[in-house]
């Protein structure tokens, strides 16, 4: 066993996710963990809240997951951005991208970040906020992002982590909520769940 291997007590956390930015963000506190991705419709229920959406699809996620696995936790998260309580989700082509941009450059809008943890009937849900300020952006400089390929497969068809950077003033909260996982609310709830002692038999 090398130094950084952990003997598990305990069986592993699943994240509901195939997200690589929540897998990069486990990984990078540690957490051993396994995955299993469900299949949850995200169409928006009418005159839907976006905050309360987000902590709905995260809950859903959970609750698939939960169901073919008793006695596990489950770790769901889901990501949606809103300017105006309008919900941009992800792009559905290059298109699409250039108009959600248009929609979001020069101004400000917010990235609500859903998280659930659950194990059986145990469920521990909430929703974090950040306000992302972009500079503007001209169409041409719009469809040279697009063509780059990063913004097909992210809500508000952008990604704070990657190229858009470039294009960001400031972020008013967590930058970890911007990429999809609060880790600063997660590691408050899990700690005081007792699960980071468990997880990472941390004293």
């Amino acid at each position: 066993m090398s130094a950084g291997e952990i003997t598990l007590l305990f069986p592993p956390p699943i994240l509901a996710s195939g997200s690589p930015r929540r897998r990069q963000w486990l990984e990078a506190l540690q957490i051993p963990y396994e995955i299993w991705k469900p299949e949850v419709d995200e169409t928006p229920l009418p005159n839907e809240d976006p905050e309360i959406m987000v902590e709905r699809l995260a809950r859903a996620k959970a609750e698939i997951v939960a169901l073919v696995n008793p006695g596990r936790w489950i770790i769901a998260a889901d990501t949606i951005v809103a300017v105006e309580h309008h919900v941009l989700g992800k792009p559905v082509d290059s298109e699409d991208a250039v108009r959600m941009l248009g929609l979001i450059q020069g101004r400000n809008h917010e990235v609500h970040t859903g998280v659930c943890l659950r194990k059986d009937e145990v469920i521990h849900s909430f929703v974090d906020t950040a306000e992302v300020f972009l500079r503007p952006m001209n169409e041409a400089q719009a469809r040279w992002y697009v063509a780059t390929g990063e913004p097909m497969d992210k809500a508000g068809a952008y990604a704070a982590q990657g190229i858009a950077a470039l294009f960001i003033a400031r972020i008013e909260g967590s930058f970890a909520t911007v990429m999809g996982f609060p880790v600063e609310r997660f590691g408050v709830l899990t700690q005081k769940l007792g699960l980071l002692r468990e997880w990472l038999q941390m004293p």
